[in-house]
């Protein structure tokens, strides 16, 4: 059965793919900046740029001054957090369908609002950098362990979207246990994820006394995984990915990720649209 389009949606589940779209965009897109130098000189100069959609939280990409080595380090924020500093650029999408079309490959460009300093650096780089982070996660040149981080990348923020925003999820995040989750790929990337209430929050970092354990048994098996190439179920039965710690959490994690993958694949058009 072919997946819905955002047409389709009720404009509930609209609100939700357009915040979901927008928070793993400006996720995706500070982490592509690590693994392709082209985006890290694309960003010329500081700035902070906001993501705007009405009845979402902002998303943020911070670009600060770094080491010398990294003279700037992009970092996205989302989720009702705020970076500090006046905002050089929001971008801002006039409604929610709008956000999830444009951001769902479907066309249609948010309003560019400057706002201070750097502003067009913020535009350029966003306009380089959106169309490369989609891209960067089938590219073969760039190595399996960066490219395993990015998938990582957006389906930890993802589920933090969408489990932060999805009134289909709130029976199951009440079933669910509190807790944190390290995501773990030795060699790839190391993040968290913290479910408390009915609200569900993501972190570059694993926390240090995580509730439970995600390992995978390295970046190939991560990347075959949250690609959707491989199973997960399949996956844990030959020992590709381990659980330890509180399994009904991880297991509730499973069960947003469902949900994830369902609303990521609602598609902008029908097949004889374009």
């Amino acid at each position: 059965m072919p997946s819905p389009t955002i047409e389709q949606l009720s404009p509930r589940d609209i609100l939700v793919v357009a915040r979901l779209r927008m928070e793993v965009a400006a996720h995706l897109a500070a982490a592509t900046a690590g693994v392709d130098p082209s985006l890290a000189e694309a960003a010329r100069r500081p700035f902070l740029l906001k993501l705007s959609c009405p009845g979402c939280p902002p998303a943020y990409v911070s670009c600060r001054k770094g080491s010398t080595a990294h003279p700037l380090s992009l970092r996205a924020v989302s989720g009702g957090e705020r970076p500090k500093g006046l905002v050089s650029l929001t971008l801002r999408f006039t409604s929610p369908r709008a956000c999830a079309k444009a951001l769902s490959g479907g066309g249609g460009m948010p309003i560019p609002v400057p706002g201070g300093p750097g502003a067009f650096a913020a535009l350029r780089w966003f306009r380089a950098a959106a169309p490369r982070a989609g891209a960067a996660l089938s590219d073969a040149a760039i190595p399996v362990a960066a490219r395993a981080r990015l998938a990582a990348t957006a389906a930890v923020f993802g589920l933090a979207a969408v489990g932060s925003a999805d009134p289909w999820l709130t029976d199951r995040l009440a079933h669910m246990p509190d807790g944190s989750v390290a995501v773990i790929a030795e060699g790839s990337f190391s993040l968290g994820l913290q479910k408390s209430g009915r609200t569900i929050a993501a972190f570059n970092e694993a926390p240090e006394h995580p509730s439970a354990r995600l390992e995978f048994a390295g970046p190939e098996a991560a990347l075959a995984v949250l690609s959707g190439r491989r199973p997960a179920v399949v996956a844990l039965g030959s020992g590709e990915v381990a659980i330890r710690g509180l399994l009904p959490l991880v297991q509730g994690f499973f069960g947003v990720m469902d949900r994830l993958s369902d609303l990521l694949a609602v598609r902008a058009f029908t097949g004889g649209e374009r």
